[in-house]
């Protein structure tokens, strides 16, 4: 019985093993001495897009810009370098404004061409690259509406010769989220290791902070100490906004190392002015108690 059973096991095990070469050789020429893939076909694609990272292709420059620009790059995927100079052709995608919006409850409108200019739609990955020069899109931020969601989709139209379309990466989705907080601010932290705003801080450094929509009316920002505010607020129209609110997102927490003893709390939020402060108390992986302030100046 048990030279039987061991029996099943090797044969279950070389049907297997035979199972995927079979498969493999069927995407694959076999050559003496090793396995020739010189036949897979490359793929063109944009590194930075598809709908996976669509979040990290919102375009978050500040509306008092007159302009601005956002780069991305086109891809030959091989199994070498390019061996000789690959062109690919882009062009703006509006069309997948619509298909986007069919998936989503976030809608959004195109935007128009006088609020943007892209020109360079022949792209060449040249000769022993694999990854062509940065493409440009140029924006006007101070022209657009920030209450409104606005997106301009930039898609791969033709490959080279004998590649092939990347159909997960073939489209960058740059989009504005329609929220008229959003934008950069100049960023204080500040840092008490006690629980209390007593003595000297630990730290007290400034930078540029960024208050990122979510939607229109959420934000997403960085406390210098690395863990998010999720920061809501009611928009009452006119330019009046009210309600805000700030929390942390328990996942993230939860993976940080740290346990929240207090708060965040809205210590004081002035969209007049484009000031907001927060604050909170954590315990660090020692026990040790932590007193934390960000500010955010426009």
């Amino acid at each position: 019985m048990k030279r039987h059973i061991k029996f099943l096991k090797i044969t279950t095990q070389a049907i297997l093993l035979f199972c995927l070469i079979f498969c493999f050789s069927a995407c694959v020429k076999s050559r003496y001495g090793g396995t020739d893939f010189s036949t897979l076909q490359p793929v063109v694609l944009i590194p930075e897009g598809g709908i996976a990272g669509f979040s990290s292709q919102a375009l978050l420059f500040p509306g008092s810009d007159d302009t601005d620009t956002a780069f991305f790059h086109i891809n030959y995927a091989a199994t070498n370098v390019a061996l000789a100079d690959e062109t690919v052709t882009l062009a703006i995608d509006r069309a997948a404004v619509a298909t986007y919006n069919a998936t989503s409850t976030l809608q959004y409108l195109v935007l128009p061409d006088s609020l943007f200019s892209f020109t360079t739609t022949s792209v060449t990955v040249k000769k022993g690259n694999n990854y062509s020069d940065p493409v440009p899109l140029v924006v006007f931020p101070s022209k657009i509406n920030p209450k409104l969601n606005l997106m301009i989709p930039i898609t791969i139209v033709t490959a080279p010769i004998g590649a092939q379309i990347s159909s997960n990466f073939k489209t960058i989705y740059y989009h504005f989220i329609g929220n008229p907080l959003a934008g950069n601010y100049k960023q204080q932290w500040i840092r008490y290791n006690s629980a209390t705003q007593t003595g000297t801080p630990y730290a007290d450094s400034s930078f540029i902070g960024t208050l990122a929509p979510v939607d229109g009316t959420t934000l997403s920002a960085a406390s210098g100490t690395g863990v998010h505010y999720i920061i809501t607020f009611t928009d009452n129209g006119g330019g009046v906004y009210s309600d805000f609110n700030v929390s942390f997102d328990p996942k993230e927490i939860a993976g940080s190392g740290i346990t929240i003893s207090g708060g965040p709390t809205v210590v004081s939020a002035d969209p007049i002015a484009g000031k907001y402060e927060f604050n909170f108390t954590y315990l660090n992986g020692k026990g040790q108690p932590r007193n934390i302030t960000d500010k955010f100046i426009k």
